[in-house]
């Protein structure tokens, strides 16, 4: 296993995941509003005989669909979590690896590693230095997401 290239991966998908929370969360919301009783209304004498509705299906379905989001919710914040604290780890040992990891990956993933050099404070020109920055701060997430297997092959 590439336990830079998966770190690379989480990192990347982080912004996704912080999408993923919200729209899950307007998805519930969207259900529970949905499935709310509708306001009572007034009796329609013209009709002849007494309506029967079966909601115990569309209602079993929705609570279904409405505990399922609620575990994606908690996987996702898990996740989001873990990828969080492990970045604040990073930040007590070295800044600069914490300040590339967030612009990199979560405040500006957009910026090429020139951009980033820059905004970290150091030359357009120095790419060995940014490419260093970049493999260590990989390697150092890798190695606290991963655990003791990253160690051996990063």
């Amino acid at each position: 296993m590439n336990y830079i290239k998966e770190a690379d991966d989480i990192l990347s998908n982080h912004r996704k995941l912080k999408d993923s929370l919200e729209n899950l969360k307007n998805r519930k919301n969207y259900l529970v509003f949905k499935s709310k009783p509708k306001e009572i209304g007034g009796i329609d004498y013209s009709k002849p005989k007494i309506q029967k509705h079966n909601y115990s299906d569309n209602t079993l379905a929705q609570i279904c669909e409405i505990a399922q989001i609620n575990e994606q919710i908690k996987e996702t914040e898990a996740e989001l979590k873990i990828v969080n604290d492990i970045i604040k780890q990073i930040k007590k040992e070295d800044e600069i690896l914490e300040k590339f990891l967030k612009l990199k990956y979560i405040e500006t993933p957009k910026d090429n590693l020139r951009v980033i050099s820059k905004k970290l404070g150091y030359s357009e020109d120095s790419n060995h230095t940014i490419y260093d920055i970049k493999n260590r701060a990989l390697r150092e997430f890798a190695i606290r997401y991963f655990g003791s297997r990253a160690m051996k092959y990063t």
